[in-house]
């Protein structure tokens, strides 16, 4: 099977981290826009991380298979899925203050966003071990780091 998980985390990792940055952009400008477009990128960034699941729980044989350690592949599993709920756990204050139900509490939602990148940020930095370290992402062969 083609490697397809490295090529799409990219695009939720990005979206996140753009959400966060929008929320950061609403405090210092309260602006209806900056919350929306966070709300978006937020929406659309949890969509890719379902299919960056997917398609990881789909790789993470092959890269058992090639050599990468179990309990790294476990780790960088178990961080994307609280980097995922993080994330989730903003959409629903998000969607519960938009309907009116929960009073606007920008700095926990900004907190937990910038904890959720933290998280965020361990999961890539596993698996980026994975395909470079261990060839995780390669078929057939380990990865070779040119210095």
């Amino acid at each position: 099977m083609h490697p397809i998980h490295p090529m799409v985390v990219h695009f939720p990792i990005a979206l996140l981290i753009v959400s966060v940055i929008f929320d950061l952009l609403a405090l210092q400008w309260p602006s209806k826009s900056f919350r929306e477009a966070s709300l978006y990128a937020l929406i659309v960034g949890l969509l890719g991380a379902i299919l960056a699941i997917v398609t990881g729980s789909m790789a993470e044989d092959h890269a058992v298979k090639a050599g990468a350690p179990k309990t790294v592949v476990e780790t960088h599993e178990q961080l994307a899925y609280a980097a995922s709920v993080l994330f989730a756990a903003i959409l629903v204050m998000k969607l519960l203050i938009r309907s009116g139900r929960l009073r606007e509490l920008p700095a926990l939602s900004l907190t937990v966003g910038l904890v959720g990148l933290v998280v965020l940020s361990a999961a890539g930095y596993f698996g980026g071990s994975l395909v470079y370290e261990f060839g995780g992402g390669f078929m057939g062969s380990k990865a070779v780091l040119v210095p």
